[in-house]
């Protein structure tokens, strides 16, 4: 019955928009050939996949931050990785009809439908961090995440001296990102021909879960010697079943993302490295795109960001660049 109750209130707000749509002459709150809005209203809505990784609860402090510097009403919220949950909010959201609507995809196609809801309401919409497969965005924004892939692949494959038995724990696979980080992985551990990749399973970005799928794939796997991780979260969650079997140090971990448990790990020496993409600077750059929107001003189709491999060689100046970009974790 609960299924039933959303499922009818989708289809009123939809049907109330398309509704609107009708209703509306053309100039209503259109674009112009600039992407820019002419809503009255100035509040900008930003929609995260979640805020139960610490990667995204930092995007989401830059992004605040970037916004309170430069006067932007950003309302921030939680999709709690949730495709439907995802889709009410940005019909909520276009109702509101914002000068901006900013998503990051829980999935890469679910996210579609919010994307054509706002096109269909003049809305300027892009997204962030996870690509979606369709709709008509302003821009998007995020890291090289096929790179990613291969400079941790590169860096486990250093660590091990580029001989040795390794095990990928994959993201969520309905994103671009776990689909290229994965992609590019496998593509660059091929080029060592002693190294071979003896399983491999998502753990959906998620601690617990690369916990548990690590602590079974050891079970198979007895005579790993590394792992990559396709997001730090997953990484912690690897290091902590290694310790668990007291195989820290034998058992080499590469991960994603450069959070702060992450850095500190690779202190500790219980991390090999990290692939830093950091998402306070991501959050920040989110915002800045906004506002050249909100001015009327053309922006580029994407922009790509770079991470920057962190070993335990160069912890001390990464943090260093977090704290010169003005990120409280530092």
């Amino acid at each position: 019955m609960k299924k039933y109750i959303t499922g009818a209130l989708s289809v009123l707000l939809i049907g109330g928009m398309l509704a609107g749509c009708g209703t509306q002459s053309s100039s209503d709150n259109s674009k112009g050939s600039t992407g820019k809005s002419t809503s009255n209203n100035k509040e900008v809505d930003m929609i995260i996949s979640t805020l139960n990784n610490p990667f995204f609860v930092s995007l989401k402090n830059g992004a605040e931050a970037e916004a309170k510097k430069l006067g932007i009403k950003l309302v921030v919220q939680n999709a709690n990785n949730d495709n439907q949950t995802e889709l009410n909010l940005a019909q909520t959201d276009i109702l509101k009809k914002p000068a901006a609507l900013i998503l990051d995809p829980v999935d890469s196609n679910a996210i579609v439908t919010s994307i054509k809801l706002a096109n269909k309401n003049h809305i300027p919409v892009f997204a962030f961090d996870r690509k979606p497969t369709g709709g008509d965005l302003e821009t998007f924004l995020g890291y090289d995440a096929i790179k990613a892939g291969q400079v941790a692949a590169d860096a486990l494959a250093k660590v091990l001296n580029e001989k040795g038995k390794v095990i990928e724990i994959q993201g969520i696979m309905g994103t671009n990102v776990a689909q290229d980080r994965s992609k590019g992985f496998e593509e660059e551990i091929a080029k060592f021909p002693n190294i071979q990749v003896v399983a491999k399973q998502p753990a959906n970005f998620d601690r617990a879960q690369a916990l548990n799928v690590m602590t079974n794939l050891i079970q198979a796997h007895p005579d790993v010697n590394g792992v990559y991780a396709a997001n730090d979260e997953m990484a912690m969650g690897v290091v902590s079943a290694l310790k668990a079997r007291g195989l820290t140090g034998k058992v080499l971990v590469v991960g994603n993302d450069g959070i702060k448990d992450a850095l500190d790990a690779i202190t500790a020496g219980t991390l090999a490295a990290t692939n830093a993409e950091s998402p306070f600077y991501e959050g920040m750059q989110v915002v800045d795109i906004a506002k050249d929107i909100l001015d009327g001003k053309q922006v580029q189709p994407d922009t790509t960001l770079e991470g920057q491999l962190v070993t335990k060689d160069n912890v001390d100046q990464y943090w260093e660049h977090l704290k010169q970009i003005g990120d409280p974790e530092d």
